[in-house]
């Protein structure tokens, strides 16, 4: 019995001391883990700010990049820029020479035949029509009527020069003496050879310019008039639309006589309703 409370005893104490032992290793293991952590947390602390440190620096490059990289292509746009105005530039002169070549080049076949429809036409079309060349063209056609009176076109010509100078007065008066050759005249059918296309030339010259330039010019009751004594081959010739238009702008013209208080009104207002 003595041995067996000896041996149990003893085995009590060894389990004691085992179970110290553990403890101690239970607790020198704990005491490592929250050492181990703590040096975790600062490593991860100064692992964060160097991340951060190095990303800020990361972006200060990048963003010193984009700038330069702005810049640069900022540098370039302007490059670009210049050079298309340089290059826009040189073609506008290039075009300006040509231009002057070619016109100067039309003047001088011209002028060895001042009395050639066709040769004044060219030259009119690109020194007139293409690039307003407005004192030359006029002096040209002072030329041209002086040397072939009978041609409506530099009649009309002129009338186009002086409806551009806003002379609308003497526009209209050479718009009908174009438009009288073109009736009576014995070179019509030389300058445009079939009848259609001369009605049509002679309904345009007309309406578009003669009745404009009188309606531009303030003289309301010569427009409605112009309109009047040509409707009846206005409307034989003329475009059907353009005919249309062309009776309520006359219709319009004859409303400002009545507030001028003119005696044509009333007689120009009973002959256009008859026109309905």
């Amino acid at each position: 019995m003595e041995i067996k409370s000896s041996q149990y005893l003893q085995s009590k104490s060894l389990r004691r001391t085992v179970k110290k032992i553990k403890n101690i290793k239970n607790s020198v293991s704990i005491g490592e883990v929250i050492k181990l952590k703590k040096i975790l947390m600062i490593a991860m602390i100064v692992f964060a700010v160097f991340s951060c440190n190095k990303k800020q620096e990361q972006n200060k490059t990048k963003k010193g990049n984009n700038i330069d990289t702005s810049q640069s292509d900022k540098n370039k746009t302007e490059e670009n820029k210049k050079n298309s105005e340089k290059d826009s530039s040189e073609i506008e002169k290039q075009k300006e020479v040509s231009s002057e070549e070619v016109i100067k080049k039309a003047e001088e076949e011209f002028l060895k035949d001042s009395k050639n429809l066709e040769k004044y036409h060219n030259y009119v079309t690109v020194a007139f029509y293409q690039n307003r060349e407005f004192k030359r063209t006029k002096e040209i056609t002072e030329i041209f009527l002086k040397n072939a009176p009978d041609y409506s076109y530099g009649y009309r010509v002129m009338a186009d020069i002086l409806f551009y100078e806003k002379k609308y007065k003497e526009s209209a008066e050479y718009y009908e003496k174009a438009i009288g050759i073109l009736k009576h005249g014995k070179q019509s059918y030389a300058e445009y050879k079939d009848i259609k296309i001369l009605n049509n030339v002679l309904s345009e010259i007309i309406e578009k310019n003669l009745i404009q330039a009188y309606r531009l010019s303030g003289n309301n009751e010569k427009a409605v008039e112009t309109f009047i004594i040509n409707q009846k081959f206005l409307k034989e010739n003329y475009n059907p639309l353009l005919y249309n238009i062309a009776l309520e702008n006359a219709k319009k013209d004859n409303e400002m006589l009545k507030s001028a208080n003119s005696k044509k009104y009333e007689e120009n207002k009973k002959k256009l309703s008859d026109l309905n």
